[in-house]
């Protein structure tokens, strides 16, 4: 069985009852077939209906908590990456990884007993709808960093060759004011905050100079900064004082405390969630107990492997991939050639839930 058919098998009725996403049951058949023909090529024309119908639901999910403007980002995505193979072939699909890193986070949550969040006023469910379709959409900054690389990189070498004093090049790592929110507020500091309260030793500047000298820019920060300052914008529309007291507009509510606990958890899930292993500064893992948020956007994203469309790398198909949870233990299957690196990220950077690749032991 394809491993988001057996997912949707479970979930339907928790995504209608649960998160208020009715999505019609044949929208979902895209995502339950593998990329792959029987004769092992890859179906591209598959590849761009689920990348299309991928962004409706992303649509759908996002609509109900008014932050659809999100989608944006992820449609320009989808529109760059196609044309990006040429550049970068090894580019990996972003926008269909979304769902299906949404599906997954959902089963999760279902199937293990969470702990009970610190500083929240809402639940998973609604930080997850912030995390799981949303945590890639800085890709396409990635990219063109990706592309602008080697230009930069043989400017410096020929100064250096040279032994010219004229300044080097240093490309920044997200662009201008992308940090800076309404009010004075400054989405690093909000950040930098929620992370040592989930124990991890990472310090925000510290990470920037790291990559500013490995001449790289992380998607994750991008996403997790362009998010806050997306939604800063709109809780500042409704609540222009910030005030901590009940807001509603159309349904919704923009009390100031929701930003600074729900909102904010979401975003720094998302700025963490990619940052490199060989990064030193990262040295505490992330805690189940502490920030299970975090935890599960890490799990889920480097385990969703199945039908990520690349044009230079091996598609693996759903059918190869299933996972089991029990209340307090998870065991992954994924092909034999991904198994250690599976096990070896997951045992890197995660503790406190019992999780197995492919029956050994990866987390503790």
């Amino acid at each position: 069985m394809h491993i988001v058919d057996k997912i949707l098998r479970s979930i339907n009725y928790t995504l209608r009852n649960h998160y208020n996403i009715y999505v019609p049951i044949e929208d979902w058949e895209l995502f339950k077939t593998p990329l792959t023909n029987i004769n092992g090529t890859v179906d591209y024309n598959r590849f761009l209906d689920r990348q299309e119908k991928s962004l409706e639901l992303i649509q759908i999910i996002l609509d109900r908590h008014g932050k659809g403007e999100i989608v944006n980002f992820l449609a320009e995505l989808a529109r760059i990456e196609p044309r990006i193979q040429e550049l970068q072939p090894r580019v990996r699909d972003h926008v269909v990884h979304a769902i299906n890193t949404f599906l997954l986070g959902v089963y999760i949550l279902k199937k293990v007993r969470f702990p009970e969040i610190v500083n929240t006023r809402f639940n998973y469910k609604f930080m997850w709808k912030l995390c799981g379709p949303t945590h890639d959409l800085g890709y396409p900054l990635e990219i063109s960093d990706n592309v602008a690389n080697p230009f930069t990189s043989k400017v410096n070498e020929i100064l250096g060759r040279i032994g010219s004093p004229s300044p080097r090049i240093i490309p920044d790592i997200y662009p201008i004011n992308l940090d800076t929110l309404c009010n004075g507020l400054n989405a690093n500091d909000l950040i930098q905050e929620r992370i040592v309260e989930w124990d991890l030793d990472v310090d925000i500047e510290n990470y920037y100079t790291w990559l500013r000298l490995q001449n790289r820019v992380d998607h994750g920060v991008i996403s997790a900064l362009a998010q806050l300052k997306i939604i800063d914008a709109l809780y500042q529309r409704h609540n222009q004082h910030r005030e901590e007291r009940e807001i509603i507009f159309n349904g919704l509510n923009y009390n100031q405390r929701n930003f600074i606990y729900d909102i904010v958890s979401a975003s720094s899930a998302l700025f963490i969630h990619n940052i490199d292993l060989e990064y030193p500064g990262f040295t505490t893992k992330i805690r189940f107990e502490t920030a299970p948020l975090a935890f599960l956007l890490f799990l889920c994203d480097t385990f969703q492997e199945w039908d990520r469309y690349s044009q230079n790398r091996t598609i693996h198909s759903g059918n190869d991939f299933n996972i089991t949870c029990e209340r307090n233990r998870i065991s992954l299957f994924v092909p034999n050639e991904l198994a250690d690196r599976v096990l070896s990220t997951l045992n890197r950077r995660l503790i406190g839930l019992t999780i197995f690749v492919n029956d050994r032991i990866a987390v503790t």
